[in-house]
């Protein structure tokens, strides 16, 4: 159950004042506004009146909300970040623009923003963060996006790409997989100018400094991100460079980036006693929602399992799997694509045959389809190639009878066709199956605990007990990065994932 989120006109106003008008679900702003420059440059290559920019937002907004697994709503968290943002935007020349500000109910690491002052969090953006610090630095940078109007340069620049193409930044969502799947609202995603990502970094170095955060916050998250694409990268059985779902997909990466954050920070230098909130914000956090909602279903390596729907399938080899709440999707960062949904409506009296041509397929050219079976369920495959953009795509389809006037559908995508891909396809729908009913029920949501370090406790004292949903050692680190250069101490915060209560 969610509430409606509240559309915010900051004012130069007491910020207890601000959050006692506020009962739910937001979270960001910032960055300074941008010189008027600056703005007067952006304005050449927009093809948006500042006063349209707010209707990309609203008309973009529900879409935006429903594809991440709705909002996140939870009893002062809200608030919490609601109180970062008004903190930041109160010192830009933008407060009294309206803002609206969402937490997404999603595991990806992202935040981003849309024209109009839509800005957007994921709580697996939170819990990456380890101090308020770090939140007010990536959302300053975001807003930052807004207030020079990069995302309406960018849609100004992208005729025919769609409305989406005018999104003010997304971290994690990698452009193959918006390609293949069309997760939001049927656009590709286009990142940022290297030139953008410059301005939008020194806005929000600069706002935090003015908003009483440490400036070299900014660069910190920045580390943090990367620290993340190295992890995801592991766990997808890569080696070294960056990860194909992280900040950088969309936001360009350059050797220096990190650095030239530090670099700005450290020139504004001040005798300011400045706080990171590392304590309040882990206690804002403490009890929060971790990876996937098993009401969404929730991916375990290659496997996406579906207990309320209750059934489950493996991805091919090599391949990362991504979950929204329309589909399911798969890359392995080399052009190999994958996606599954469901058909709640069934064959509608069709053969599968005829259901491939005449609603799934129908606007491609299909030849030979061939009947097979899939844990003895019926099934249909076919292959074929089709035409994206200008270029060539080898495409395998497979549609499986699930019963109860279900089917479900997997589509396998590369640029070239081999046995091998073939074969890695046919492991991948092959394993589709009905989960049990005591498998579904041995899963559980897993939150986010905030622990104090007790006398003698070693780090595998702290990770050993925790949730089974990675590398657990691997995971404890990225989390808790403060034990990546000292052993724990008596008294010392950190973040451990617990398994919550059962779903039956």
């Amino acid at each position: 159950m969610s509430t409606k989120p509240v559309v915010v006109k900051v004012k130069r106003l007491g910020l207890n004042t601000l959050v006692s008008m506020m009962s739910a679900g937001m979270v960001f702003g910032l960055v300074p506004g941008a010189s008027a420059e600056a703005t007067q440059v952006a304005d050449l290559f927009s093809i948006f009146e500042p006063q349209d920019e707010s209707k990309v937002g609203e008309q973009q907004h529900p879409r935006i909300v429903a594809q991440y697994g709705g909002e996140y709503i939870r009893e002062g968290l809200n608030e919490y970040v609601l109180d970062i943002v008004l903190r930041i935007i109160s010192v830009t020349d933008k407060a009294d623009q309206p803002w609206r500000v969402t937490i997404l109910n999603s595991p990806v690491v992202n935040a981003f923003a849309l024209p109009g002052g839509y800005v957007y969090v994921t709580r697996g953006l939170l819990a990456l963060a380890n101090n308020e610090a770090e939140v007010a630095g990536v959302l300053a940078h975001e807003v930052g996006h807004v207030i020079a109007r990069h995302g309406a340069q960018r849609q100004g620049r992208a005729t025919g790409i769609g409305i989406l193409g005018a999104i003010a930044g997304i971290l994690t969502q990698s452009g193959e997989v918006a390609r293949l799947g069309q997760t939001l609202g049927g656009a590709y995603i286009a990142g940022y100018s290297r030139d953008q990502e410059y301005e939008a970094d020194q806005l929000g170095v600069k706002y935090l400094g003015l908003a009483g955060y440490p400036r070299e916050a900014m660069g910190d998250f920045l580390a943090r991100l990367e620290a993340h694409s190295q992890y995801s990268k592991k766990l997808a059985g890569k080696d070294g460079g960056s990860g194909q779902f992280d900040f950088f997909s969309s936001h360009p990466q350059t050797e220096d980036r990190i650095e030239k954050a530090m670099e700005i920070a450290n020139r504004a230098k001040d005798e300011l006693d400045r706080k990171y909130g590392r304590q309040t914000y882990l206690n804002a956090i403490d009890g929060m929602l971790y990876g996937d909602d098993v009401k969404e279903g929730v991916i375990q390596g290659r496997w996406f399992l579906h207990p309320d729907l209750r059934f489950k399938f493996m991805a091919p080899r090599g391949y990362q799997l991504i979950n929204s709440s329309r589909a399911v999707f798969a890359t392995d960062g080399k052009g190999g694509q994958m996606r599954f949904d469901m058909d709640m409506k069934g064959l509608r009296d069709l053969s599968m045959e005829q259901y491939m041509r005449k609603i799934w397929l129908k606007n491609v050219q299909v030849d030979q389809i061939e009947n097979i079976q899939v844990g003895g369920a019926r099934a249909a495959k076919t292959r074929f190639i089709a035409k994206k953009g200008n270029r060539r795509v080898h495409v395998t389809a497979v549609l499986i009878n699930f019963g109860y006037d279900r089917v479900v559908r997997f589509i396998y995508e590369n640029a070239k066709f081999s046995e091998d891909f073939d074969q890695a396809y046919s492991e991948s729908y092959s394993s589709f199956a009905p989960l049990q009913y005591a498998e579904a029920a041995k899963i559980k949501p897993v939150t986010m605990s905030v622990a104090t370090v007790k006398w003698g406790q070693s780090l595998e004292d702290l990770y050993q007990p925790m949730a089974e949903v990675g590398p657990k050692k691997d995971l404890f680190l990225l989390l808790n990065p403060q034990f990546l250069k000292e052993e724990p101490k008596r008294g010392q915060l950190y973040k451990r994932l617990v398994y919550g209560e059962g779903l039956r």
